[in-house]
């Protein structure tokens, strides 16, 4: 290894080491009477070859495969430089291949597999007490007095808290922790500290926040913020790069402590030489010992109790639905068919570059250089191109990961990815660089040492290219390919215009949303009254502005939360119980009218149904013909899980629509009244417009910002209220697209390069046609029906595989929209036709260009 990187200095050395032995040989020879001058060609001719002499002495200190490859890679190098044109194009397919791939690698496993911000994550372990993932803050500490694991920390993330800040509020997504969280954890921060033992008026922000809301406030250590009424310090900042251990991104823009009554996600720090098993083991005595000390009416906190480490597979199994999984799989596979097409492309050019060298390679093999040696030469010039490819994709990972950093996410959790290279990242662009360099070289290489020494050196070659030549083949692969990338592209961009002009059920341009979250200490216990005065007080004067049509409140907006209930179902027509899946909701008097939900039998809620009161439900139609079949429901009743509650009756029956998803099957659902239940701290009021909803906005926020200077307030209208119903088509519609222009991009260079390497080798037959009278008809057609073979072979069997290949597709449409879309196949082939036409314009242009008396003389 040191010979490689002081050659000069070991063969100055030999040198001298040499004219020191011809010297002294030279002197022997001397001190016998021969001539000084006869003595040193004496002394020359007994000793040799000078350089075969250092040749043979420098094998002791090298490795010759190692010195062999580097002058391999030193001579590609040059001969890229000489043919720069060559070699920019084929680092410029590779690098769009490669930098597909790395940067859909990154970002799955940046969402999928992210390490939190920790110290020694090997050690920690997350808690499911009971199979949940949230337990009460009693239950956390006693766990932590019992002194088993070496600390323990709780967070949740599925919080809120409101920010006043001057007349303005706003809302901030929390993450509620315990007081031992960072110490125990081992956060690390850019400034400041975490929340110490005991505080319970810190607070730790997130970068994103402090740079955004706070404008990178330098002097922020300290200072004050009014988070739900309670004066807050600022004790510290988290890095710009902070993973919580929460994983998937989730990053919440602040960290406060946890409030007596809070629950949370345990974590636990185990001892050193602890296993999981031990410390499961362990936690079914503590779980055992607190159920007998606090016993829980619900169910056993040992029951389905889970222990998991906190990376890997092992948080990805307990928290992420298959749909993602699934979504993340499917791009992977897609950006290796991008790669796949890239690799043709090069593979196409290298075929081309040593047939042009035949006669060099065949100089080669005569001087004696083995096959073999060859075979290696072609494959370090692919690793040189290979490198080359990787490093620029790395240019666009990177690009990429700065543009992701600035996406916002249309969902109610904060999700903010952290997409930086890792080592998982360097492992697999070195895999990458390899399987590229095998791809796009040994095909090649094989086919150059097969051809014939004595034909190559006197040139010897057919003057005519052949329509299926290995080429062709290959650009015809490229094109199916790009067939199948461009049908899914079209699919999830159809199903993203199904999705938009979907009718969801209910009104989205004449409605607006606007929510209201209230600091819940001003409404808890005894003031609990305070929040149905003001909700009635809000309604009131949401309806009397100018141009609305009436306003009702609700707990939940359709599309945007999710309440999802499996109980046992009795009716009053039989004592058979039917267990049931059901969507539910509180709504409010005239929710339905004013969301243009249409009320198909029976009334709405009305001022009457309160606590108290005879509990009354409406239902969809779906859940009325399961239950009831062809009876009217209105007037029966029925009973929810335990036969002890009160039987709810059924007073109106609504149409069905969406509740979470666009693409979600019909699902049954029950309405309660929103005034006869416990009121969470956040309200929403449903508000109908005569005129356009944008009008309104401003004026409702207004309205209801006067009712509570503390409630922090956010208005739109309904139709922009979509975003996390159409992100999974969004996502879907531009992943793919992008990913199928890529394809066709590469496919159409490897078409074009291949009619214009067949036009070039046809130069001398194009001549011949032409002097013997053939049109520029004829020749333009030569090269038209080249181009339409393999474009039409390509685009059948590409269609072929799409059929196929979209099927599993049918897991992220909308309903109605199956993968066997004739639309797309018909775009797809319409736009691969235009794309071949401009990939065919330039080589049959310089078809026509070729004078014969020129074309005749051509070598």
């Amino acid at each position: 290894l040191t010979w490689l990187g002081q050659r000069l200095r070991f063969r100055s050395e030999m040198a001298d080491e040499i004219e020191f032995h011809l010297e002294s040989r030279a002197d022997e020879l001397e001190s016998q009477g021969i001539p000084r001058s006869e003595a040193l060609a004496c002394a020359r001719r007994e000793f040799g070859s000078k350089l075969n002499v250092a040749e043979e002495s420098s094998e002791a200190w090298q490795l010759q495969w190692l010195e062999d490859f580097i002058s391999d890679l030193r001579y590609a190098a040059r001969a890229f430089r000489r043919n720069p044109g060559f070699a920019a194009t084929a680092v410029f397919c590779l690098a769009l291949g490669i930098g597909a791939n790395t940067t859909i690698f990154n970002v799955t496993t940046s969402f999928l597999f992210s390490e939190p911000s920790c110290r020694d994550t090997q050690s920690l372990i997350s808690i499911w007490e009971g199979g949940n993932s949230s337990s009460p803050l009693a239950d956390y500490e006693f766990l932590r007095d019992s002194r088993v694991f070496d600390g323990m920390a709780g967070l949740n993330v599925e919080s809120e808290t409101n920010w006043r800040e001057g007349d303005h509020t706003s809302r901030l997504y929390s993450g509620i922790v315990t007081d031992d969280f960072f110490t125990t954890l081992g956060v690390p921060l850019l400034l400041g500290r975490g929340i110490a033992p005991h505080e319970t008026n810190t607070a730790v922000l997130s970068w994103r926040m402090w740079h955004s809301k706070l404008a990178a406030d330098p002097a922020i250590l300290g200072r004050k913020l009014v988070l739900d009424g309670r004066l807050y310090t600022v004790a510290g900042v988290l890095p710009k790069d902070h993973r919580s251990i929460m994983g998937f991104g989730i990053a919440p823009e602040i960290y406060i402590p946890a409030q007596p009554g809070a629950y949370v996600q345990l974590y636990a720090r185990m001892p050193q030489a602890m296993t999981i098993a031990i410390a499961r083991a362990r936690l079914q005595t503590l779980l055992n010992e607190l159920d007998r000390i606090h016993p829980n009416s619900d169910q056993k906190r040992n029951r389905g109790t889970r222990v998991t480490s906190v990376i890997g597979f092992d948080i990805l199994n307990q928290q992420m639905p298959g749909a993602i999984i699934a979504f993340f799989v499917m791009l992977l596979v897609v950006v290796g068919l991008v790669l796949l097409i890239a690799c043709t492309n090069v593979v196409s050019l290298l075929l081309a570059r040593a047939a042009s060298r035949s006669q060099e390679l065949a100089i080669r093999l005569s001087l004696g250089a083995s096959r073999r040696r060859i075979i290696r030469h072609l494959l370090a010039e692919s690793l040189l191109l290979s490198l080359g490819g990787a490093l620029a994709g790395f240019a666009i990972n990177l690009f990429c990961a700065w543009l992701i950093d600035r996406i916002t996410f249309p969902i109610p959790v904060p999700v903010h990815l952290v997409v930086s290279p890792d080592w998982r990242l360097v492992w697999y662009s070195l895999a990458l660089v390899f399987l590229c360099a095998l791809v796009c070289g040994v095909v090649p290489a094989l086919k150059a040492v097969k051809r014939g020494i004595n034909d190559s050196l006197k040139r010897q070659e057919h003057q005519t290219e052949r329509a299926f030549s290995l080429r062709a083949v290959l650009v015809a692969c490229q094109i199916a390919a790009s067939v199948v990338l461009l049908t899914a592209g079209f699919l999830f961009l159809h199903n993203l215009l199904r999705a938009t002009a979907m009718n969801p059920g209910f009104d989205v341009r004449s409605t607006l949303w606007s929510m209201m979250r209230l600091v819940p200490a001003k409404y808890e216990g005894p003031a609990k009254e305070k929040q149905l005065l003001l909700a009635h007080s809000a309604l009131d004067k949401l309806r009397a502005l100018p141009g609305v049509e009436t306003a009702a409140i609700t707990r939940r907006v359709p599309l945007n939360d999710n309440c999802v209930m499996g109980v046992p179902v009795q009716t009053d027509r039989s004592a058979a119980q039917v267990h049931v899946r059901y969507q539910c909701n509180d709504v409010g008097p005239d929710y339905f009218r004013a969301i243009g939900i249409p009320l198909l039998a029976g009334r709405e809620f009305t001022s009457e149904d309160r606590k108290g009161a005879q509990p009354v439900v409406i239902v969809n139609e779906t859940f009325a013909q399961t239950l009831f079949g062809k009876t009217n429901p209105l007037g029966h009743t029925f009973r929810l899980g335990l036969s002890k509650q009160e039987p709810r009756l059924i007073v109106g029956v609504v149409k069905d629509s969406k509740y979470f998803a666009l693409g979600e099957r019909q699902q049954l659902a029950v309405y309660e009244p929103y005034f006869a239940s416990d009121e969470p701290a956040t309200v929403n009021f449903i508000v109908r417009t005569r005129t356009s909803p944008d009008e309104y906005v401003r004026t409702i926020s207004s309205t209801l910002g006067h009712l509570d200077t503390t409630a922090a307030i956010e208005t739109k209208p309904m139709s922009r209220a979509l975003g996390l119903a159409l992100l999974p088509s969004q996502a879907g519609a531009v992943m793919l697209g992008a990913m199928g222009v890529l394809g066709l991009l590469l496919a159409a260079i490897g078409l074009y390069g291949v009619l214009l390497y067949s036009v070039s080798r046809r130069t001398r037959e194009i001549g011949v046609r032409a002097a013997l009278g053939a049109t520029r008809r004829d020749i333009l057609g030569m090269v038209g029906r080249q181009s339409a073979i393999l474009v039409g072979g390509g685009m059948t069997a590409g269609l072929v595989l799409a059929f196929f290949a979209t099927r599993p597709l049918a897991f992220f449409l909308v309903p109605g929209l199956k993968p066997l879309d004739w639309s797309a196949f018909f775009a797809v082939s319409g736009v691969l036709a235009v794309v071949a036409l401009l990939a065919t314009l330039v080589p049959a242009t310089r078809a026509l260009r070729v004078d014969p008396s020129v074309a005749l003389r051509y070598e």
